[in-house]
């Protein structure tokens, strides 16, 4: 009983506070999700062929997140004076209440202005369900995939289709990926085959039997050659170059179905962890031993599956596992611990994770998604609920006192590039490659140097990063709107 008790204990204790900024709730189950690299953007992708594409205002959102708080803090207060209630059961109550925006997304939905939801385009994309959901490099353009095998490329602001194809195959594909540095998307369906195609989804090659099972993940290895590629499915890991016919390296067998992966720092591609489905992340590194078998294993949930694993993103040696359990665990690779974690739902399976491009984590399943507040955010409404607590708890004490001295009073979318090379022409400069083009490949793979990363976005071609500014305060930023006149405009949109 003493272990159990200890084990509970230390839940308790790396349970964070961080709460959610936002909470999307469907009226069908989401099937497939992707944030866009440089815009407050979301895309879902939902079990009856819907794709809805909806824009964000965190600063609108940390408003009313904040007024929120206050009211419920009142409410509370007020409470807990009439029936003379402790301040620990008041906190308890609180707790259970929930202070961020919850949005219902459906096809009668309407959007919320007033706090900074608003649906750039919604429209029924796929017979049947929407299966995987990605943006290009440069987030101008969305691929789709869905249960009716067909492949669509469209512009990710107006939503219009610009290619397709239907895939003259009995077998689904499952997942769908477009290179974050060359023209080619590449997907992974149902018995372990990987098809390559251009620009304009034309197939130009394939990769056959890669897994004995389901493709669960494809991710690109640029740090070593931009045309080699790692997926992960049924119990096995391997690794492949797009130009050839036959795997590279295969892994041995885990024994355990290997759900998910990603690289601690994409920028490097040494470490790689694996979600797997007996409830443990399992840690690999090329350059010991080049992917063959795992090397440490770390426990996050015992009989749970851990569905969906991303990097944080932030130099920390951290990785995101999201759990069958409805638990979301940060892990730090390197220590090999688990450090935070936060409740995304009781019943909801945490299918699906990424992060905003500001870095926020989404977390999210068939039921409902989350947009987290970062630790930063929430660390400064934290202080200044403090804050108002002391203030408020030093003008109580200034009624029962004498009044001496006199109050003191206080108080966008830029435009996108219309380059496109051709599919066609550079696979014809594929075919074409010389021996030394792939000797060049194979000397990048040998071990060099570990280079210190440059940002932790992991597009090859990132967008150039605005220079951070300083942070208000959620009472400055209802403050700054309350002043602005007229209707706030979104760029370009």
């Amino acid at each position: 009983m003493g272990k159990k008790s200890s084990k509970k204990g230390q839940s308790t204790i790396l349970e964070s506070n961080v709460s959610p900024l936002l909470e999307f709730k469907y009226d069908a189950p989401l099937f497939a999700l992707a944030a866009h690299p440089t815009k407050p953007i979301i895309v879902s992708g939902l079990a009856n062929g819907y794709v809805f594409m909806i824009e964000y205002d965190s600063t609108k959102l940390s408003v009313y997140q904040h007024d929120q708080k206050e009211s419920i803090a009142k409410e509370e207060k007020e409470k807990a004076k009439s029936k003379k209630q402790e301040l620990e059961s008041s906190s308890k109550s609180k707790k259970k209440q929930k202070f961020w925006k919850v949005h219902l997304i459906s096809k009668n939905s309407e959007d919320d202005l007033n706090n900074g939801i608003k649906t750039i385009w919604k429209t029924k994309r796929h017979k049947g369900s929407v299966r995987s959901i990605c943006f290009n490099a440069e987030g101008d353009e969305i691929y789709t995939v869905g249960s009716d095998n067909v492949i669509k490329r469209a512009n990710a602001i107006t939503g219009k289709v610009l290619k397709k194809i239907e895939i003259d195959s009995k077998v689904l594909i499952t997942k769908i990926i477009k290179s974050q540095t060359h023209p080619f998307i590449i997907t992974g369906d149902e018995v372990g085959n990987i098809r390559i195609f251009d620009i304009n989804l034309k197939q130009i090659n394939i990769i056959q039997n890669v897994h004995d099972d389901a493709i669960n993940n494809i991710i690109q290895l640029s740090h070593k050659s931009a045309y080699q590629f790692l997926s992960v499915g049924s119990t096995t890991l391997s690794t492949w170059d797009i130009r050839k016919q036959e795997p590279k390296m295969t892994s041995e067998n885990q024994e355990d179905e290997i759900l998910s992966c990603t690289f601690v720092d994409p920028t490097q591609g040494d470490t790689l962890v694996c979600g797997m489905g007996e409830g443990i992340v399992t840690i690999w590194k090329q350059s010991k031993n080049d992917y063959v078998d795992q090397l440490s294993r770390v426990k996050v949930s015992k009989d749970e599956s851990i569905d969906s694993v991303i990097s944080t993103l932030n130099n920390d040696d951290c990785i995101w596992a999201g759990c069958s359990n409805g638990s979301i665990s940060k892990i730090n690779a390197k220590k090999g611990q688990v450090i935070e974690t936060r409740i995304h739902g009781s019943i909801d399976e945490v299918s699906f994770l990424d992060l905003d491009f500001e870095y926020r984590l989404i977390s999210a399943g068939m039921d409902k998604l989350k947009l987290w507040n970062n630790d930063d955010d929430d660390d400064e409404d934290e202080d200044e609920e403090v804050f108002s607590e002391e203030l408020s708890d030093s003008e109580e004490e200034d009624e029962d006192d004498e009044d001496d001295e006199d109050d003191e009073e206080s108080n966008e979318f830029k435009g996108f590039s219309d380059d496109k090379e051709s599919g066609s022409d550079v696979w014809e400069d594929l075919g074409s490659a010389s021996e030394e083009e792939e000797q060049q490949d194979e000397e990048k793979e040998k071990p060099e140097p570990k280079p210190e990363p440059e940002s932790k976005k992991h597009e090859i071609q990132e967008p150039i990063k605005k220079s951070k500014k300083q942070k208000l305060t959620p009472k400055q930023l209802k403050n700054q709107l309350s002043h602005e006149h007229g209707i706030r405009r979104f760029d370009d949109l």
